[in-house]
C-alpha cells in the first residue's frame, strides 16, 4: 500500500517540478539588435532563481515547453540580486522579424553555488511570446570612424542608411560646435538615406561633434554612433590673441599644430635675443620657492605639443603670426602627463572647458590648484582652462600621473582626486606688494575638517617669476611654502609664519582683510622680529618695511587667539618702554631703503624730520600724528625724498610731546 502511494505521488510530481516562468516579458527594436526585458518570477524562500534562458526564432514559439524548444535557446544569462533582468539581442539582420520567449532555471539555496544546466535545477515554462523587427542604422558620410580633418568654415554633408523604420518614427541629425552644451537638430524625410549638411558657420577650429538618432516621439531606438557622438575634425589657423609687453604670460596653443616647433612659432620674433624677447620652461630638477625656470634659448628641436605651456615675455607688445593646425577630436578625453611637482599645462581645445571637467587618474596623488597669470598668480577655482592661455599647475603625492580634459559638458566628474579647500570656519586674506609686483593670493585660518599639518587641500605657494613679490605660510617639516594653510579649529593661540620674498628693491607693504571673519574674542597681531615691531591687525591692517634685491625672505609672525594669550606672548607689560627713545635705522649705514624706529611711553604727538648738517630741513617722515605707547616705525625710501638726497651724514630728529631725541644717519649710494 504505502509503496503504491509513492507511485502515485511520484506520477502527480515529478522529480524537477517546474518553477514559475518569468513575467512580462518585452521587446524594444533597436539598431541590428532587440533588448528584451522580464520581470523575474516569483519564488519559495528556500529556493534561487540562477539563471535565465533565452529562446528565439524567426517563426512564432509555439510552445512555452522548454524541452520542446531546446534547439531554439540561445544565450544563458546569469541572474543577479537586485537587477532587472535583460537581454540585447545584437548582428541582426536588417527586416527580420525575431520572436522571443524567456525560461527561468531555479535551485535550492541551500545547493548553491549553481549555474545554468546543472542537474539539480528546476527549468521553469516559457514566458509570453514577443517579437521585434530590428531597424537599421548607419553612418555613411563622413567616412566613420575617424574621417580627414575638413578646412574651417566648409559645410559637411551628413549622409546614413535607414532602413526598417518603426511606423512614427523620425531620424534626426544633432550636431553642434567642440564645448557647446546643446545641439542643433535636422529632420530627416524618413526611412531611406538620410542627407544633412551642417553649415560651414558652425565648422570652426573648436572642432564639430554629431549623432544621428532615430526616435519614437521622446524615446531614442537606435543613434549612430552606438554610443556617444562622432567628431570631425577641423584646420585652419591658430590665431594667438595679442599679449601686453613686457610682461610675463604663459603661452598655450590649443589644436595640434602643423609644425609644432618652436622655430615656426616664434619665427616672426626673429632669432632668440633675450633683450627683446624669452622663453622660459621647468627643467628637470623642478622648482623651487625662488622660481628656478630654466631658459628655453634652443628654439631648434624643441616644441610645444598640445596640452603644454610655457613662460613667454616680450618687450614689445603684440600678437604672434596664425600658425596652422587642427583640432582634437571632441568626441573623446584629451590626456596630458604630469610629473609630480610643478607642471606648465594648456587647454588642447579652442573652447573653454570647465575644471569640473578636468580630473587626475592613474596616480595616489592629487591635482593641487590650478594658477593662471596675468601679472600674479590667479586660482582658477570655479573657472575654466581658456585656450591660448597656460596653466601651472601641483600634481602632489610623490607620483607621476595623467590629466584628464574632457569637453563634452554633460561629462563633468562625478569623482576627481583634485583636491578642494576645506570650508573655513574662519579666514584672513593677505596681500604683499613693491612696486608694480604684487601677490595678491594668500589664506590662512580655521576649518572643521582641516588639520595642523600639511594635506593636499593646503595650496602650494606657485614659484614665481620675473620681477616678483612672494608671500607664503611656511610648511611644517617642508622645503616650500603654502598660500593657503588651513588649520583645525581647536581653542588656545595660534601662530602663523609668513615669509616674503622678493627680488624687487622698495617698500613691501602687507594687508590683512577679512579680519571680521575672525571671532570678536580673538586677537589678531603681526609680529616683525627684525625690527622688533608688533601690530595689532584688527585696528591696522597694513603693515610695511623696506626691501632690497639682497634681501633674504622676511619672516613675519601672525598671532591669532584670545586677547590674554596673544598678550602674554608679545610680553606687553614687560615691553612698555620707560622713555622716549630714538632706535638705530635698519639698515645701516643707509642706502635705498631703512627702517626708522622709535618708542614713546604714554600716548604722545611724535613727529619725525630729516635734516642735513647745515640744520635744513631736508624732510618731514612724521607729521604731528598721534602715537600710543611702543615701538613705532616708518618705513623709509629714496622715493619718499624725492630720490635728490645725496650720499653724506644726515640727522634723524624726533619730536614726542616736549621730548627731543636726534641721531646721526649715514646715506649712501
Amino acid at each position: 500500500m504505502t509503496s503504491r502511494l509513492l507511485l502515485l505521488l511520484g506520477l502527480l510530481l515529478p522529480l524537477g517540478a517546474v518553477a514559475q516562468e518569468p513575467q512580462n516579458l518585452d521587446a524594444v527594436p533597436g539598431n541590428q539588435e532587440n533588448t528584451l526585458t522580464w520581470d523575474a518570477p516569483t519564488v519559495d524562500d528556500d529556493k534561487t532563481v540562477v539563471c535565465y534562458g533565452v529562446y528565439r526564432d524567426t517563426e512564432a514559439i509555439g510552445s512555452n515547453d522548454p524541452e520542446d524548444q531546446s534547439e531554439k535557446r540561445i544565450e544563458g544569462i546569469e541572474a543577479a540580486e537586485g537587477t532587472a533582468p535583460a537581454y540585447t539581442d545584437r548582428d541582426l539582420s536588417a527586416g527580420e522579424t525575431y520572436y522571443y520567449r524567456v525560461g527561468a532555471e531555479v535551485a535550492e539555496t541551500e545547493d548553491l553555488p549553481a549555474s545554468c544546466g546543472d542537474a539539480g535545477t528546476q527549468v521553469s515554462s516559457l514566458s509570453n511570446q514577443v517579437s521585434a523587427t530590428p531597424l537599421f542604422l548607419k553612418i555613411t558620410e563622413p567616412s566613420p570612424p575617424s574621417p580627414d580633418p575638413v578646412d574651417v568654415g566648409t559645410a559637411v554633408d551628413v549622409t546614413a542608411d535607414v532602413r526598417s523604420l518603426p511606423p512614427g518614427a523620425e531620424v534626426l541629425l544633432r550636431y553642434r560646435e567642440g564645448g557647446e552644451s546643446t545641439f542643433e537638430e535636422e529632420e530627416g524625410d524618413g526611412g531611406g538615406e538620410l542627407r544633412k549638411t551642417i553649415p560651414g558657420a558652425r565648422v570652426t577650429l573648436r572642432g564639430v561633434e554629431y549623432v544621428v538618432e532615430v526616435r519614437d516621439e521622446d524615446e531614442t531606438l537606435a543613434q549612430a554612433p552606438s554610443d556617444g557622438t562622432a567628431s570631425i575634425r577641423t584646420e585652419g589657423p591658430v590665431s594667438p590673441p595679442r599679449q601686453p609687453g613686457d610682461t610675463y604670460r604663459i603661452v598655450s596653443f590649443p589644436t595640434e599644430l602643423d609644425d609644432p616647433e618652436l622655430s615656426n612659432i616664434f619665427e616672426p620674433l626673429g632669432a632668440y635675443d633675450s633683450s627683446e624677447w624669452r622663453l622660459f620652461s621647468i627643467g628637470p630638477s623642478g622648482l623651487t620657492a625662488d622660481g628656478g625656470y630654466v631658459e628655453q634659448n634652443e628654439l631648434e628641436g624643441a616644441s610645444l605639443s598640445a596640452g603644454r605651456a610655457l613662460w613667454f615675455i616680450r618687450r614689445n607688445g603684440g600678437a604672434l603670426d596664425p600658425v596652422e593646425g587642427t583640432s582634437i577630436p571632441v568626441d573623446q578625453p584629451y590626456e596630458i602627463q604630469l610629473d609630480e611637482g610643478w607642471n606648465l599645462i594648456g587647454n588642447p581645445f579652442a573652447f573653454d572647458v570647465p575644471l569640473s571637467q578636468v580630473r587626475v587618474e592613474n596616480t595616489a596623488g592629487s591635482l593641487q590648484d590650478v594658477f593662471g597669470y596675468n601679472g600674479s598668480f590667479v586660482n582658477q577655482a570655479g573657472g575654466a582652462l581658456e585656450p591660448y592661455r597656460g596653466y601651472l599647475v601641483y600634481l602632489s603625492g610623490g607620483q607621476n600621473g595623467t590629466l584628464v580634459v574632457d569637453p563634452s559638458p554633460e561629462e563633468a566628474s562625478a569623482t576627481t582626486s583634485s583636491a578642494r579647500a576645506p570650508d573655513a570656519r574662519w579666514a584672513v586674506d593677505l596681500s604683499a606688494r613693491v612696486g608694480q609686483a604684487r601677490d595678491p593670493m594668500n589664506t590662512l585660518g580655521t576649518a572643521p575638517n582641516a588639520t595642523d599639518g600639511v594635506e593636499a587641500a593646503d595650496g602650494r605657494e606657485p614659484p614665481p617669476i620675473g620681477d616678483y613679490v612672494s608671500l607664503s605660510f611656511r610648511a611644517p617639516s617642508q622645503d616650500r611654502g603654502l598660500w593657503r594653510d588651513m588649520r583645525s579649529t581647536g581653542g588656545g593661540l595660534r601662530t602663523w609664519t609668513a615669509e616674503v620674498r622678493t627680488n624687487v628693491s622698495g617698500l613691501v607693504t602687507v594687508n590683512a582683510s577679512d579680519i571680521s571673519s575672525v571671532p570678536d574674542d580673538q586677537s589678531v597681531w603681526l609680529v616683525d622680529p627684525v625690527l622688533d615691531q608688533t601690530q595689532n591687525l584688527r585696528e591696522t591692517p597694513t603693515y610695511q618695511f623696506p626691501a632690497s634685491e639682497a634681501t633674504d625672505a622676511r619672516s613675519l609672525r601672525i598671532l591669532v587667539g584670545p586677547s590674554a594669550a596673544v598678550q602674554r606672548r608679545l610680553g606687553r607689560d614687560a615691553d612698555r618702554p620707560e622713555r622716549v627713545e630714538l632706535l638705530p635705522s635698519v639698515p645701516h649705514p643707509v642706502r635705498s631703503h631703512a627702517t626708522f624706529r622709535y618708542r614713546v611711553p604714554e600716548r604722545t604727538r611724535a613727529t619725525l624730520e630729516l635734516y642735513d648738517l647745515l640744520g635744513r630741513r631736508v624732510a618731514t617722515l612724521v607729521d604731528d600724528e598721534s602715537v600710543g605707547p611702543g615701538t613705532h616705525t616708518y618705513a623709509w625710501t629714496r622715493q619718499n625724498t624725492g630720490g635728490t638726497l645725496s650720499s653724506g651724514a644726515y640727522l634723524l630728529r624726533l619730536q614726542a610731546g616736549d621730548v627731543t631725541r636726534t641721531r646721526r644717519l649715514v646715506i649712501m649710494q
